[in-house]
């Protein structure tokens, strides 16, 4: 028998502040923070396989069978569910003739906005047959606060085989049943923690006093430190901007009912398009989508010249075990008016790149242990008109390059659905195999007419993928 394999992921004891306030705003619509995978399959899985490889899985990452429990005075922690029963995790659904994908995505939007049980593990797994064309799907739902976009993908590699055949994994024993956690075991968690943050307030309150000193005797680079400092607090006035630029009337109202729609891109020669303008595929991945809401826009009659955009900054650390958020928040100007594909390109990149070296980059996360202690209701006053105040939120996550299986069906594609923070629309890429697979989740009342916006943003996508051999023929 082969040796039960596991995975670093998901190991922190408790939520840090910027994961618990996900948490905690979780009982607003606008401010929910559900994401959903959904992956494209080739044919029906098989059933008894699909139950195997999740009962593989969740004795191999043990943080699928950890649920929250709030804890008096601190950010909620991770403790083991001792009644986890896979059956109200993993469920099989049958899609209605004729079994499109328009029923698929908006079956998936349902999915992804109906509340966790809070008592449970927060993530759940679908199985969807009845696909048109003799095709499944698989939709993976989880919690924020367990991951961000790099930690999710990290998670599906591991749980997929690279085999259509079964791969002959370790048999899984049977779980220990201990019993339910009672009042008593809260407090003992609370006793843990409180203790903990005892004995280390000390060594916390030396080195900041110490990294304190060092700034004030020795100021970088010779930079006067009154000069450091007034580059320090222009930068943290940037990061705390409501916006970067005002938002567009075209989309101002909210529904907070979610809207999917998934778009796909061969990957190579979108690449080739940014390398030969000499821009990331993150900046070509803008620009085309700022070229869609720019036709958007004028087919609509609501022409704007710019419009606020909100991105996360990975901040992972090379040696970061997997699971966890780590990411800044990030916010960007999107030109639309009068400005060529390029142009957006080299904009956006220019933007990135200030934004990457902006000292107070994490200012935002300084402010999260104090709004964590406030009631929810406050901070989601608070938090929920800012957060509102971007029109988009983009997210560009590096996805999985083999080709790999779920119990005996080939993943065709993965679609990322990320929540949707009180803004207009949120839109994820990530690369899967040959393919970039875009998904947007987009407020049903902000964007009035999705048809128009995906003919749109298909046309602005057939512009950015156009430029690779022209721009090469200019070379």
């Amino acid at each position: 028998m082969k040796p039960m394999p596991t995975l670093d992921w998901g190991t922190a004891p408790s939520l840090d502040a910027f994961e618990t306030l996900m948490w905690r705003m979780d009982v607003y619509p606008n401010l929910r923070s559900s994401v959903v995978g959904i992956e494209l399959l080739d044919c029906a899985p098989d059933r008894q396989r699909i139950l195997g490889a999740h009962r593989w899985g969740v004795a191999a990452i043990p943080r699928l069978r950890d649920r929250l429990v709030e804890v008096p005075l601190a950010t909620p922690e991770w403790v083991e569910d001792s009644s986890f029963d896979l059956e109200t995790h993993l469920d099989f659904v049958c899609l209605p003739g004729p079994g499109s994908e328009r029923q698929l995505l908006d079956h998936a939007a349902r999915f992804a906005m109906a509340p966790f049980d809070r008592a449970r593990p927060p993530w759940q797994a679908q199985v969807i047959e009845g696909l048109e064309g003799g095709r499944a799907a698989y939709l993976l739902k989880l919690h924020h606060a367990l991951s961000d976009g790099i930690g999710i993908v990290q998670l599906m590699s591991f749980m997929h085989s690279r085999s259509r055949e079964p791969s002959g994994r370790a048999e899984v024993p049977p779980p220990v049943q201990t019993g339910r956690y009672t009042d008593t075991a809260v407090l003992a968690v609370w006793r843990r923690r409180l203790l903990r943050e005892l004995a280390t307030a000390p060594k916390r309150a030396s080195a900041l006093w110490s990294a304190g000193a060092r700034a004030l005797a020795t100021p970088a680079d010779g930079e006067p430190l009154l000069s450091r400092a007034a580059r320090y607090a222009a930068s943290a006035r940037r990061a705390l901007a409501p916006y970067m630029a005002p938002p567009s009337p075209l989309l101002k109202d909210r529904s907070h009912q979610w809207h999917f729609e998934m778009l796909d891109l061969p990957l190579a020669p979108f690449k080739a398009a940014a390398k030969a303008c000499k821009a990331s595929l993150n900046d070509a991945f803008i620009a085309g989508l700022l070229g869609g809401f720019a036709r958007y826009h004028a087919e609509m009659g609501r022409e704007v010249d710019e419009m606020p955009i909100g991105m996360p900054i990975n901040v992972r650390s090379e040696h970061a075990s997997g699971g966890g958020n780590h990411f800044a928040p990030g916010q960007l100007a999107g030109r639309l008016k009068g400005a060529t594909p390029i142009e957006r390109m080299r904009h956006i990149g220019e933007q990135v790149a200030r934004l990457r070296d902006e000292p107070a980059l994490a200012a935002p996360l300084a402010l999260m242990p104090l709004l964590a202690r406030l009631p929810p209701s406050v901070v989601a006053k608070a938090m929920g008109p800012k957060m509102a105040a971007n029109d988009l939120q983009i997210s560009n996550v590096p996805g999985i390059r083999d080709t790999v299986y779920l119990a005996g069906a080939r993943v065709t594609r993965l679609y990322p659905f990320a929540p949707l923070p009180g803004v207009a629309g949120m839109i994820t890429l990530v690369s899967h195999g040959e393919h970039c697979c875009i998904g947007l989740n987009l407020d049903a009342r902000a964007i009035a007419e999705p048809d128009r916006l995906m003919r749109a943003l298909r046309a602005s996508f057939d512009e950015v993928l156009a430029l690779a051999p022209a721009a090469s023929a200019d070379t």
